[in-house]
């Protein structure tokens, strides 16, 4: 049977919205950057690979803001007898927003730092033929104007081994 780039991108999910995964890595960072007392905003996940411009006119989206999706997959036939063997690149966008420059990179930080937890923490087997890599790769954009005034990005990109017979 071969795979799905929708089943890779719903593993990666389900390891975010899992019990050990992204709100116990925020709460395990929360000591390093919540300055307040006030509990920080649940993250809104989306299964898409979706433009901030575009997602803000069609939803009204509510921030930060998580997108997993797939942008690259290799074959690598190394694996003989095997219908695919490769590596597929998942990548989680995280994009806050907010009124005040200040306080934007700390939340950014915050969640980009539960993501890259979560991703350390459960590498290995995450489902049947499905293997995450310690490997990521992590890009931070500058701010911008958008959202709620103003809006920056990052994105972490995953590999997953894949092997299917």
């Amino acid at each position: 049977m071969t795979f799905t780039t929708r089943e890779v991108v719903e593993a990666i999910q389900e390891l975010l919205e899992g019990e050990s995964g992204l709100t116990a890595s925020l709460e395990a960072l929360k000591a390093a950057y919540i300055r307040d007392e006030h509990q920080p905003d649940t993250a809104q996940l989306v299964l898409s690979k979706i433009p901030a411009e575009m997602q803000e006119r069609a939803w009204g989206v509510k921030y930060p803001v998580l997108q997993v999706y797939c942008d690259r997959i290799e074959s690598r036939p190394v694996e003989r007898l095997r219908r695919f063997s490769g590596r597929v690149r998942v990548v989680v966008e995280i994009r806050v927003s907010g009124d005040r420059l200040n306080a934007l990179s700390d939340r950014l930080h915050y969640y980009l730092d539960a993501v890259r937890d979560v991703v350390e923490r459960n590498a290995g087997c995450v489902r049947e033929g499905l293997y995450l890599c310690q490997e990521y790769e992590v890009q931070v954009e500058p701010v911008k104007k958008g959202g709620q005034n103003f809006l920056q990005a990052a994105r972490i990109g995953c590999v997953v081994m894949v092997n299917r017979g």
